[in-house]
């Protein structure tokens, strides 16, 4: 029991040390992409590939990316169709410790296809980094310790984004900057809603996460960051999607997530409220929310900004509802 303690303080350390290790980031792939050579990132043909969190980040980059009118693809590295790449294609595969065999199988199949292919990994020193084009860090200066997947899940989603402003010509990450700011100002004000929100959540039953689908991956994040950290079942939908396909287990008392900004929530809420549900609201204000969580100005105004700020709402849920579960089976022992 000690040893699951120390490593909810070790997530604990790892989310606060977030803005620092933002902003470290951010200048460190800042100054990798400048390193790349200057057709890299005009082929046409994007495609991202990871597991877990790696993926996560890649479809909502791939999303932003496909709306800007570019043939961008998020692929899960274990797929049994995988892309074969070529001589149009900027193939980015992503894994942390740079040794997940089906990331290196990927980036090997590419790189034979003539992709030129950028690892994103925390590791350069990593099977991975051997087998690209080019690396991207996603360590600035401090490493996870609690082994979760919050600080690297950021600096992914960061690399992508500096990736997409390089390939469209703008210098890469001067519009993310505000994001240190923000994430920082929304751990310290965390005071005011992270108790509230955690006993909504804290209903004995699964957990239902639900987002726009432009920002899926982000709630798949806060999904696992429940399942991984306090160990609570939690599955994601898109906003929409889930009235068709999720309303059906959701039960009176049931806690429900809600990443706000999809033209489905509304109605979304107003099933949640029929069926007896309660809601936990994070971005716009809602008043038919059980608790809201805002975010700084900056998030909202800047979808970029949002994404590298709202995960650190379900980080700091996932942390405290971990704490008392740790904390009620150390009182029983």
């Amino acid at each position: 029991m000690s040893e699951d303690l120390d490593r909810c303080e070790a997530f604990r350390s790892d989310i606060l040390a977030a803005p620092d290790e933002l902003a470290a980031v951010l200048d460190a792939q800042a100054r990798a992409i400048a390193e790349l050579p200057p057709d890299a990132l005009a082929r046409p043909r994007w495609r991202s590939i990871g597991m877990g969190s790696s993926r996560f980040a890649a479809m909502d980059a791939a999303a932003r990316l496909r709306a800007d009118g570019l043939d961008a693809a998020a692929e899960t590295a274990s797929a049994s169709g995988p892309s074969r790449g070529g001589p149009d294609t900027l193939s980015i595969v992503v894994s942390s410790s740079g040794r997940t065999p089906e990331v290196l199988a990927a980036a090997e199949r590419h790189r034979a296809a003539s992709s030129f292919v950028v690892a994103l990994t925390a590791r350069p020193d990593s099977p991975l980094a051997e087998r690209a084009d080019a690396m991207l860090p996603l360590v600035g200066a401090r490493a996870e310790t609690a082994g979760i997947a919050c600080l690297t899940y950021r600096a992914t989603v960061a690399g992508l984004r500096l990736l997409a402003d390089a390939a469209a010509g703008e210098v890469p990450g001067a519009g993310l900057a505000v994001a240190v700011p923000a994430l920082d100002a929304l751990i310290r004000g965390s005071g005011t809603w992270l108790a509230d929100a955690s006993d909504v959540l804290d209903a004995g039953r699964a957990v239902q996460v639900l987002g726009d689908g432009e920002r899926l991956g982000l709630a798949d994040q806060a999904a696992l960051m429940l399942r991984e950290a306090p160990r609570i079942p939690a599955v994601a939908f898109d906003t929409g999607d889930w009235l068709h396909v999720g309303l059906y287990t959701l039960f009176p008392g049931d806690p429900v997530l809600l990443s706000g900004g999809s033209p489905a929530d509304d109605e979304a809420v107003a099933t949640i409220r029929a069926r007896g549900g309660a809601v936990v609201s994070v971005g716009p204000a809602r008043g038919d929310a059980d608790v809201h969580v805002p975010l700084p100005d900056a998030a909202l105004e800047d979808p970029a900004v949002r994404a590298l700020v709202e995960p650190v709402v379900a980080e700091l849920l996932a942390a405290e509802l971990w704490r008392r579960t740790s904390a009620v089976a150390r009182a029983t022992t």
